[in-house]
């Protein structure tokens, strides 16, 4: 009988798969619905610590530098992207502007700030790998710095018309902080880390835990 610690349940069609160690930079897919179920990657938790660093670094300047500067009928005005989740509550609409404020700033900072805590060894220290995983796996689903920057676009053609139009420097930030996004989420992997939950053994109450 196999070992029941090496047998993996496909999340897609619950098919029962032997765990095997696979060669570097090689993926796992499931035989029935060809599922990703784990992969071998060929980065150390210390790239992915310096791209969400990095990341963190650059959140000042793509939140609160610039993005435009416009020149319309003789008035200069920037438009900053805080600025503008600003003047969307101002103008009441109350649930566009809470939705561009989760998903432009609160959801990829919180995705930087997770990945950072893992990559890092700070979750396992404080025993918040699974909150962590938990949250990191939300943030991912809800990081759309892509969906605003497209929109950006679209509002920038439409006024290269009417107005003198020049990029700012948060709009460099900005999309400097979508590619790592984009890249953590490629290569990040939680596998190992909930593997590290798994094979934690809880510790009873009233016991002392050895491992202190």
């Amino acid at each position: 009988m196999s070992d029941p610690n090496n047998v993996i349940v496909c999340p897609a069609c619950d098919l029962l798969i032997a765990r095997k160690l696979l060669p570097l930079r090689r993926h796992a897919h499931c035989p029935r619905c060809h599922q990703h179920l784990y992969g071998r990657y060929g980065f150390r938790p210390s790239q992915l610590m310096a791209l969400s660093l990095t990341g963190l670094l650059l959140l000042p300047s793509a939140f609160f530098e610039p993005l435009l500067y416009l020149r319309l009928a003789g008035e200069n005005s920037d438009a900053t992207l805080l600025r503008g989740i600003q003047m969307l509550w101002q103008a009441h609409e109350y649930w566009v502007s809470a939705l561009v404020f989760w998903c432009a700033v609160l959801a990829p900072t919180g995705l930087l700030l997770g990945i950072l805590l893992l990559a890092s060894g700070l979750a396992t220290r404080l025993g918040i790998i699974p909150v962590t995983l938990k949250a990191v796996e939300v943030f991912r689903h809800w990081a759309m710095l892509e969906v605003y920057l497209v929109s950006l676009l679209v509002a920038l053609f439409k006024l290269i018309d009417i107005a003198d139009v020049r990029l700012g420097g948060g709009l460099l930030s900005l999309s400097i902080l979508m590619l790592l996004n984009m890249t953590l989420l490629i290569l990040f992997n939680p596998a190992p880390y909930w593997e590290r939950v798994a094979l934690d053994p809880p510790v009873a109450e009233g016991e002392p835990d050895e491992r202190i």
